[in-house]
């Protein structure tokens, strides 16, 4: 008996571990419906350190590139340039560009006003003098180029973020009034159809009140901001006010991200209603001096872009002045990855996201390599490399901002001092083909550093070796397993141990049996009867024996007959 309660824990155990492998392996073999996960790492001590050995050592190995390798500065043929797109409307300087959910294209520009060196003081307040640009600063087109819409005519004062959201809400940054501000898509919808926005003059004195109340400066407005953020023309670093902020991010929940900017390079998350959760980021650099040590990923040099990648829950940031784009959760601002390539060079104005790629714009910088070429990179999200490289068949001057739709297939890109705004078709299918088709990495290891090598042997291969392993390896613990539940058994009829069981189990479904009261009064009823049936009734003379009783001592012949 001790033989068969072992043998039975042991196929129990069996049955135990090809249940966990089963389930370990279908995450293998299911790779279309299989859940992302990425690996959720933790804040750090020496991730605020900045003379830390061991943390600089640990970042230069994440970002440790093959200089040795080269990239091809070639366009990719497949990444087309619309060059007639809306070349028939002025703007002024273009600080934004995004996409709403209709596929029409937002422009965010500053008219007849130019960031100049005079347009703050050192205290980074805004030359009041200068009033609010009259002209609209936000102008709607369609994929074709025409004119659909344009509003925002004496509200704005140095215009730079424009975010539109899923919903259609439009999110825009002033950097001379360090405000954020929202307008929701219903009174977006309501100036559509309007033929003509009215004109609205406003006092001078009013506007440059020195107690100023943007509340009251835009009650009149049409739309009328639903959220506002921060203090008009305060600068500021705390809870109520930002200083020049640059961009807004926003979640499919309603929660959104700042960048907060050019002064306090920090990264601020709010609720839908405008509450602030959480923060992270610090200042990196001064006065135009950068540090000699690498930066580390909580410190920013001017954080001017934002992108989100919702199936990662993944924020991008864009860190302009330290040329690299850093990535951290959404959900804690935690720390994921960065991203960094000497062929970009050492400025990144800004970032967006589509189906695993990254898609940025860089700028000149005097004080490095003058032979980078300023125009658009294509990376893989996962590995960090580069994949295309596009332009309007040259390089650009000072590209300020860039959207891309969802699928890839539309790239906008808008230039902040020639006034240019480009349309790029990207055809998506071959651009997978040519530019190496993205694999998701392994979710419990820390993705590849980008480097420029090349990504041909990518993780295509690797993955079909996995599957096929994956698929004997089960099918070799199958076979074990069936042959020890054999072994065990023909062990047990060996030893007669299913055969005592069994007699065992009807021994015992009898006792049971004869045990219950109906069989015991059945019993005892026939018995009864029985006796009855042997007693003769007194009553009944006629099953008397009337005959008289003799015995053998009367008849000795008798007797003596039996005996011869």
């Amino acid at each position: 008996m001790m033989h068969l309660q072992h043998d039975i824990a042991c196929c129990i155990s069996v049955l135990f571990v090809l249940s966990l492998v089963k389930g370990d392996y279908q995450d293998y073999l299911d790779l279309e419906h299989r859940a992302i996960h990425l690996p959720d790492k933790k804040f750090g001590f020496s991730e605020y350190s900045e003379n830390s050995d061991v943390y600089r050592n640990d970042l230069a190995s994440k970002t440790t590139t093959d200089n040795g390798a080269q990239v091809s500065d070639a366009f990719n043929k497949n990444i087309v340039w619309d060059a007639h797109w809306a070349t028939n409307v002025k703007f002024g300087q273009i600080s934004a560009v995004s996409i709403d959910p209709n596929g029409n294209i937002g422009i965010f520009h500053r008219g007849s006003r130019v960031w100049g060196m005079t347009t703050f003081n050192d205290e980074n307040r805004f030359n009041s003098n200068k009033g609010p640009i009259q002209e609209n600063t936000i102008i709607l087109l369609d994929k074709s180029g025409k004119k659909l819409l344009e509003w925002g005519g004496s509200m704005f004062y140095l215009p730079h973020g424009l975010t539109i959201d899923l919903h259609g809400n439009y999110w825009v940054t002033d950097v001379a009034l360090h405000q954020v501000f929202k307008f929701d898509a219903k009174d977006i919808a309501v100036m559509k159809d309007m033929t003509k926005l009215k004109k609205r003059q406003y006092s001078q004195e009013a506007v440059y009140h020195q107690n100023l109340n943007t509340d009251n400066l835009l009650e009149n407005y049409m739309p009328k901001p639903s959220l506002i953020l921060g203090e008009a023309f305060e600068p500021g670093n705390d809870d109520k006010r930002f200083c020049k902020p640059t961009a807004v991010a926003v979640q499919n929940n309603g929660d959104f991200f700042v960048s907060d900017g050019y002064c306090n390079s920090r990264v601020i998350k709010f609720n839908a209603k405008g509450e602030r959760i959480s923060q992270w980021g610090r200042h990196w650099g001064e006065k135009g001096r950068m540090y000699d040590q690498a930066p580390p990923p909580y410190a920013f040099y001017i954080p001017h872009a934002l992108a989100l990648a919702s199936e990662f829950n993944i924020i991008f940031v864009a860190d302009r002045e330290n040329g690299r784009i850093l990535s951290f959760y959404a959900s804690n601002g935690t720390f994921h990855k960065e991203y960094k390539h000497p062929a970009i060079g050492a400025r990144i104005y800004s970032v967006a996201y589509a189906k695993e790629r990254l898609y940025l714009v860089n700028g000149p910088d005097s004080n490095t390599n003058n032979n980078v070429h300023i125009r658009g990179f294509i990376l893989d999200v996962n590995s960090g490399n580069i994949l295309s490289q596009f332009g309007p068949d040259h390089d650009m001057y000072m590209p300020h901002d860039i959207a891309v739709t969802e699928t890839g297939s539309e790239i906008y890109v808008v230039e902040l001092d020639i006034h240019v705004a480009y349309k790029f078709l990207q055809d998506t299918n071959a651009s997978m083909q040519t530019g190496n088709s993205m694999v998701r990495t392994n979710p419990h290891h820390e993705p590849a550093p980008l480097t420029d090598s090349d990504i041909s042997n990518s993780s295509g291969g690797t993955t079909t070796a996995t599957l096929v392993l994956s698929l004997v390896t089960a099918a070799v613990i199958f076979i074990a397993l069936c042959v020890a539940i054999a072994a065990v058994v023909a062990r047990c009829q060996k030893r007669g141990c299913l055969l005592i069981m069994r007699k065992r189990m009807r021994w015992e479904a009898e006792r049971r049996e004869n045990f219950k009261l109906s069989n015991l009064l059945e019993n005892r009823r026939g018995k009864s009867f029985k006796i009855m049936e042997k007693r003769p009734n007194p009553r009944d003379f006629s099953k008397l024996n009337t005959e008289p009783e003799t015995s053998e001592d009367e008849y000795p012949e008798n007797n003596l007959t039996k005996v011869i």
